[in-house]
C-alpha cells in the first residue's frame, strides 16, 4: 500500500504551500512585533500619533533619531500594513484606529506597551532552551529589567483606569471598608501602582505590599514615595508568593500572578487563614478553559508562548506548574474548595486574556 499522506502528490504540495506561507506570515509578525516594540519605546508612533503625513527627516527630527534608521523602520511597518505611505513613497502616515492601539499610552484601547514585552522575552531563549533540557526553572532576576519595565507601564494604564472606578464598586460594601479603614495585602506587587493607588484613595486603611523580586520592591517603593503613602504602605521582598500575611486583611488582591506560584493551592489555603470573617480575595487570571482544543487562535497562541518563555520556567521548582493557562474557572474552583474559600465568581473580564474574581472564606 502507498503511502496515504504522499499518494495525492497534488493535495500534499497544497498543503505544504499553505503551510509555508503561514510561516511566513509569522515570521513577517514576529519583524512587525519587534518593530512595534522599536516604535512605542523611541517615541516614532508618538510623533505621527496625529495623523499628518511626514517624511523620515521630520518624524527622527521630533523623536530625537536617525533619519535613515526611522527610512526603514516606517517602511517595515507600511509592509506590516501599520503605516499608509503617500504615492511618492516619502511620507508615512499613522491611520487614527492604528494611532489609538499605538501611539497614546492614555487611549482605553493602547496595546502598544505590550509589543515591549518581546525583545526581553525573546533574549531568554536561549536560557529557557537549558531549561528545556534539564527540567530546572529560573528566578525572576535571570529576566532582563526591560520585561519588568514594559510590565510595569502596561499594568499601571489598566489599574489607573479599572481598579478604583470600575473594579471596587462591583464588590459590595467593599469601598465603604476601605474608607472606614481597612487592612489590605497584595500578592506579587509588581509596581506597586495598585497599592499606591489604594492607599491614596483610602488614608484612613493600612497597606501591606510583597513581592519575591527586588527590582519589583525598589520600583514599588519609587512609586509609593512619588504619591505621597509611604507612611501607610509596608513593602517587603519574600522568598515565597503567599510569605507576608501576617494578620488578618480585610482585602487580599493578586493581579495576573497566583499561576507563578510554586503551589497555587498553598497560596490559597494561606489566603484562607487571612482573610477576616467578612474579607474578600481580587484574582485576576488568564481567562481560558479546561479543554486545551478551545485554547486555539491568536490570544491563546500569545499567551502560551510568553508562559513557556516565563510562567513555566518562574514555577518549574514546585510540584504544581500551571503555566499562564493552567488555572481555568473549574480548576480554580476546585482549589479554594480544598483551601476553604468560596467557588471563584466573575465580577469582570477587564480584557481579552483575563477574567477578575472575587472569593471569600466559605462559611
Amino acid at each position: 500500500m502507498g503511502n496515504p499522506i504522499v499518494s495525492d502528490r497534488g493535495a500534499d504540495i497544497e498543503q505544504t504551500l499553505a503551510a509555508g506561507a503561514q510561516f511566513m506570515a509569522d515570521l513577517s509578525r514576529a519583524m512587525v512585533t519587534l518593530s512595534c516594540a522599536l516604535g512605542d519605546q523611541l517615541g516614532l508612533f508618538q510623533v505621527l500619533a496625529d495623523g499628518a503625513p511626514r517624511g523620515a527627516d521630520a518624524i527622527a527630527g521630533k523623536a530625537g533619531v536617525d533619519a535613515r534608521y526611522v527610512s526603514e523602520w516606517a517602511r517595515t511597518m507600511v509592509a506590516g500594513g501599520y503605516l499608509e505611505m503617500d504615492p511618492s513613497g516619502q511620507e508615512f502616515r499613522l491611520s487614527p484606529a492604528h494611532a489609538a492601539l499605538l501611539a497614546d499610552p492614555e487611549s482605553p484601547f493602547y496595546v502598544g506597551g505590550i509589543a515591549r514585552l518581546v525583545p526581553p522575552l525573546a533574549a531568554m531563549v536561549e536560557q529557557v532552551a537549558g531549561c528545556f533540557r534539564s527540567g530546572a526553572g529560573l528566578t525572576p532576576a535571570d529576566y532582563p529589567p526591560a520585561m519588568y519595565e514594559a510590565t510595569w507601564r502596561m499594568s499601571a494604564k489598566w489599574l489607573r483606569a479599572m481598579l478604583l472606578d470600575q473594579w471596587l464598586p462591583l464588590v459590595p460594601g467593599l469601598e465603604e471598608k476601605l474608607t472606614a479603614g481597612a487592612r489590605v495585602a497584595h500578592l506579587a506587587c509588581g509596581s506597586g501602582t495598585a497599592l499606591a493607588l489604594l492607599a491614596q484613595r483610602f488614608p484612613a486603611s493600612r497597606f501591606v505590599g510583597v513581592d519575591r523580586h527586588d527590582l519589583n520592591v525598589e520600583r514599588a517603593r519609587r512609586e509609593i514615595a512619588e504619591l505621597g503613602v509611604t507612611d501607610r504602605v509596608t513593602l517587603t521582598r519574600v522568598a515565597e508568593f503567599a510569605d507576608g500575611l501576617s494578620g488578618s486583611f480585610d482585602l487580599i488582591m493578586t493581579f495576573d500572578a497566583l499561576h507563578l506560584a510554586t503551589d497555587p493551592g498553598e497560596v490559597l489555603r494561606r489566603v484562607a487563614g487571612a482573610l477576616t470573617t467578612t474579607g474578600v480575595l481580587l484574582l485576576l487570571e488568564t481567562h481560558c478553559s479546561t479543554d486545551p482544543h478551545e485554547n486555539v487562535g491568536e490570544v491563546p497562541a500569545f499567551l502560551y508562548g510568553t508562559s513557556t518563555l516565563y510562567s513555566v520556567p518562574l514555577s518549574r521548582t514546585g510540584e504544581t506548574v500551571a503555566g499562564m493557562m493552567g488555572l481555568p474557572h473549574p480548576v480554580l474552583a476546585a482549589m479554594c474548595a480544598d483551601a476553604g474559600l468560596t467557588a471563584p465568581q466573575q465580577v469582570a473580564a477587564p480584557t481579552p486574556f483575563n477574567v477578575l474574581y472575587q472569593i471569600r472564606r466559605a462559611s
